[in-house]
């Protein structure tokens, strides 16, 4: 996943220079008679994955369980690493917000012995959902810079049903924007949801599906070879699930409301 190793060494560098001075502009919000949006969180793509908080007890028969719990965790934790960029939606609250061209705009800057990170937060109303972009500026001091490299974009429905967020790599060799993630959801009630991300990986694309309908909670992973893919099901109702590697269903492995192992009926 080249993308998306590019993207974690420059992100490891920005984080250093957000944890030092931090300048953001002072400037009122003008030309419109209404408030900026809110700004988002990436909650809304992060699967519910409380229930393997349960903790029966490591014994032969919660195998079944306890493989399943780290598949569950594996397969989220590229999709996790998105709540990191949460922290740069955060600080852009720490400006004003302008209002120009018809959209909203916060700017601020990291910067720490010669190096500097400037960050640029849009967002644009358009009828029932706000469309956002992050972009980034960056410049080392020692003559590697890039300029409004778009980071991040997406577009959240004003009452939170659905939406989607694309993150893009950062290649400061050829500073064009590569997707490496892609997300979409849609939020029907409180207990219907569907998550959807593709990765984009050397090997194509890898897809990572998250439904919760009620007490019943499945993921898939569809991955390059299909004798990878990955089923994950739990209902929280009566406690059971299991999960399978393969397409070949004889290969599912289940567990009871004791989250012990059991045959699959």
């Amino acid at each position: 996943m080249k993308n998306y190793y590019s993207v974690m060494k420059f992100f490891v560098v920005v984080m250093a220079l957000s944890l030092v001075t931090v300048s953001c502009g002072d400037d009122p919000a003008s030309g419109e008679d209404q408030d900026p949006p809110e700004i988002p969180s990436f909650e809304q793509i992060a699967p519910n994955l409380s229930y393997f908080d349960n903790n029966p007890g490591k014994m032969a028969t919660t195998d079944n369980f306890y493989e399943a719990k780290g598949y569950a965790f594996g397969l989220a934790s590229a999709t996790m690493t998105t709540q990191l960029y949460q922290g740069f939606f955060t600080s852009a609250e720490q400006s004003e917000a302008t209002f120009s061209n018809g959209q909203w705009v916060w700017e601020y800057t990291y910067s720490y012995e010669g190096a500097s990170v400037s960050i640029k937060l849009t967002a644009q109303e358009n009828n029932s959902e706000v469309s956002w972009a992050m972009y980034w500026s960056y410049n080392d001091g020692q003559g590697n810079s890039f300029e409004d490299y778009k980071m991040i974009e997406g577009k959240n429905a004003l009452d939170g049903s659905s939406g989607s967020w694309t993150f893009n790599s950062l290649n400061p060799d050829t500073q064009t924007e590569e997707k490496f993630l892609v997300t979409t959801w849609v939020k029907t009630s409180e207990t219907e949801i569907e998550i959807t991300t593709d990765f984009y990986t050397d090997d194509g694309i890898q897809q990572y599906v998250y439904t919760q309908n009620g007490a019943e909670h499945t993921i898939t992973y569809d991955a390059a070879d299909a004798s990878n893919d990955i089923i994950i099901y739990w209902n929280t109702d009566t406690q059971s699930g299991y999960y399978q590697v393969g397409s070949d269903s004889s290969n599912r492995l289940c567990w009871n409301s004791n989250f012990q192992d059991t045959s699959c009926s």
